[in-house]
């Protein structure tokens, strides 16, 4: 098979990200004060959704990137899953926002909240894991490859933007009581629900996978599971993407209730957002163009000092609505280089993990990284739930106490501040740089030729320091 990417092919792969990046912004942005500011649950019961969600997704993530390798179709082991994850997404988001009525009882709508989440919680299991399985299969060659994740990256920048900036508008609407939540929900369950799967479907139909698979199948088993942790550049990676994303999630789940009930006057969260995104969309130029020239770990941390001073202002004097705009722009620069690096690191780093363990079980990769981001992100978001019951937050309040204010402005920056001191850290010690990407690269294909015996004494020799220096 030709492993020449058409751009009609590019272009469906790329466009299912528009799920990958703009859905989980738009569940991240407003999930959780749905849960409080619509149904009218307490911060506790919210965030412990969220928390038993990724707790349920430490069994369906493993799990699902094992059934993803070891299962054999004529359409591929990835692309069945994509379809039927794209139709599945439409219910699960229609049902995801649905404004729930007639329920007082909050553990009861607790219970039915919960049973929605965790069907939306495995349909996105389902999509994720195998979509991202996908990214490293599309091709074997590594430029056509990286083309298409660069591309897919552009698609996912973009529906960031649209999928933070129009429902946070929407919310913002919703909350000043210009429209109903009726009209909420048509807008962000049903449409968007409908903007989600559909280029999932296309992109499982229309996409190709072009790494050969042997018949040889694998039991499930923890050690399967864990066996990519091996991969020293991959353990790197899994905390820098950490590091970053978990970042992103908290920065999202309280921004809106940071500028309705913090900044003075009242702030906009359409605003703080559209902010971070515009920086995003005006660096990606600059920085795809520095990917093909530098290493992907130096454009990671180079801002990051940048973000966490800005961070640090923040925590500070944020509550001053046109100085906490500052202070995001400032971070929003900084941080773009992570933010927008980390899935164009992650093919090269399964590179790595198939010249060591002389097998590609893409899926298992995609499943530790689709479940650290989960797992940590819902610790997180339980400690923001946590801390803001503490506090004093009151759902469906009109002004919220010093205390419940200062809880949100200290959790959301304080908590992205040590993360972002966590990805700096791991970025100056990643190991795939663009010469070690070219040897892995170089020996993968003798491998998979079955050539490694025949090789120069002098190739053997660098091959053998390479073994070494990866794992």
């Amino acid at each position: 098979m030709s492993q020449k990417i058409s751009k009609r092919e590019k272009g469906f792969f790329a466009a299912a990200d528009f799920y990958g990046g703009g859905g989980q912004a738009l569940v991240g942005v407003l999930y959780l004060v749905f849960l409080m500011e619509v149904l009218g649950l307490r911060p506790a019961l919210a965030s412990l959704i969220v928390t038993i969600c990724e707790i349920w997704d430490a069994f369906t993530d493993p799990l699902m990137g094992k059934i993803g390798d070891n299962f054999r179709s004529k359409w591929g082991r990835r692309k069945p899953f994509i379809v039927l994850g794209g139709f599945l997404l439409i219910i699960a988001f229609s049902l995801l926002f649905m404004p729930i009525s007639g329920i007082s009882n909050q553990f009861v709508l607790f219970g039915v909240a919960l049973a929605i989440n965790i069907f939306y919680n495995t349909v996105s299991t389902i999509i994720l894991v195998s979509y991202n399985s996908l990214s490293a299969e599309i091709s074997k060659d590594p430029i056509e490859r990286d083309k298409a994740n660069i591309l897919r990256l552009i698609a996912s920048t973009v529906a960031t933007a649209l999928c933070t900036l129009v429902p946070t508008l929407v919310w913002d609407m919703y909350s000043n009581g210009k429209i109903q939540v009726s009209v909420f929900y048509i807008i962000v369950g049903i449409l968007f629900g409908v903007l989600f799967g559909l280029p999932v479907i296309l992109c499982g139909i229309f996409c190709k996978e072009r790494i050969e698979v042997s018949d040889e199948k694998a039991k499930f088993s923890f050690k399967d599971f864990v066996e990519p942790l091996k991969i020293k550049p991959f353990r790197q990676l899994l905390i820098m993407y950490l590091g970053q994303a978990i970042c992103m999630d908290i920065f999202s789940a309280g921004i809106a209730l940071f500028a309705k009930y913090v900044t003075t006057p009242k702030g906009s969260s359409t605003v703080f957002l559209g902010i971070f995104i515009a920086i995003q969309l005006a660096a990606f130029p600059i920085i795809n163009k520095l990917v093909k020239k530098t290493d992907t770990n130096k454009i990671y941390g180079f801002g990051l000092p940048l973000a966490i001073t800005a961070m640090a202002v923040f925590a500070i004097f944020g509550q001053h609505l046109f100085v906490g705009y500052a202070c995001i722009f400032f971070v929003a620069v900084g941080f773009a280089g992570a933010q927008l690096t980390s899935w164009i690191m992650y093919p090269h780093t399964v590179d790595a993990g198939e010249l060591i363990l002389k097998k590609r079980n893409s899926g298992s990769y995609s499943a530790i990284m689709t479940f650290a981001r989960k797992l940590s992100t819902s610790i997180a978001v339980g400690i923001f739930g946590v801390v803001l019951e503490l506090t004093g937050y009151v759902e469906k309040a009109d002004i919220q106490t010093d205390s419940a204010k200062l809880g949100i402005k200290l959790v959301m920056s304080l908590t992205c501040i040590v993360f972002m001191i966590i990805g700096f850290i791991m970025s100056r010690r990643y190991m795939l740089s663009k010469q070690v990407e070219a040897q892995v690269d170089k020996y993968i294909n003798i491998q998979r030729d079955n050539k490694l015996e025949e090789m120069s004494e002098e190739d053997k020799q660098e091959y053998n320091e390479l073994i070494k220096v990866l794992k």
